[in-house]
């Protein structure tokens, strides 16, 4: 029982120093370093490090140990490619089907998105943007639809933690909150084409935000 209250601890921390921008991608994680940082044995920092190469952020090397992923821009844009394919589809697909009650939960999320950024919650961003992204599958009801969007949502969820500039944006400067606001518009007139555009557009904004190198050093 301890050494699972341990590795989530340990998990937990990990992460959040990953969030908070204190570990960078590529960094080297060395169980010793983290065990002697989090006061505990090398047995729950390896089994929480484990869990967060299924997270896709660290990466496991054999032979020479633990590292805040680093994905390469190629691999960035592959996965972008088929999000915008996917979900620009859904988006069509949502507008014709699209229910007063979607709408309203739509508006709850862009206002808790908001305050996500008011309060520098960057775990919250992360899960609200997911739940944005999802809603148009969602609503089409299509079964593989919403598998395939979930998956990809999952995957460059990564990404947007290892290389996103949240912290360096605020509510006013954030170009995602107008993006989502034309989506979500667009869904509400029930225009299909609108809202397929203003899908692709945003992806095509994150993406470029993501091509951009992280730096410990303001300058």
């Amino acid at each position: 029982m301890r050494n699972n209250n341990s590795e989530t601890i340990a998990y937990e921390q990990i992460k959040k120093a990953i969030l908070l921008k204190k570990l960078l991608p590529g960094q080297r994680l060395t169980e010793q370093w983290l065990s002697e940082n989090l006061k505990m044995s090398r047995t729950p920092v390896r089994a929480a490090l484990k869990k967060l190469e299924e997270e896709r952020l660290v990466e496991l090397i054999a032979n020479r140990g633990a590292f805040v992923y680093k994905p390469d821009m190629q691999e960035i844009k592959d996965v972008f490619d088929v999000r915008i394919l996917l979900e620009s589809h859904a988006a069509k697909m949502a507008a014709e089907h699209i229910k007063e009650e979607d709408i309203e939960k739509l508006y709850l999320l862009l206002d808790e998105e908001k305050k996500s950024y008011r309060e520098k919650n960057f775990e919250k961003f992360i899960e609200v943007n997911s739940e944005i992204h999802l809603m148009p599958a969602l609503i089409t009801e299509n079964k593989v639809l919403i598998h395939q969007v979930r998956s990809l949502i999952h995957w460059s969820n990564c990404y947007i933690i290892l290389k996103d500039p949240f912290y360096e944006r605020s509510e006013d400067t954030a170009m995602n909150i107008p993006e989502h606001e034309n989506i979500v518009k667009a869904l509400e007139s029930k225009d299909g084409k609108a809202a397929e555009k203003a899908v692709r557009v945003h992806l095509n904004t994150t993406l470029k935000s993501l091509d951009n190198p992280i730096s410990i050093f303001d300058v």
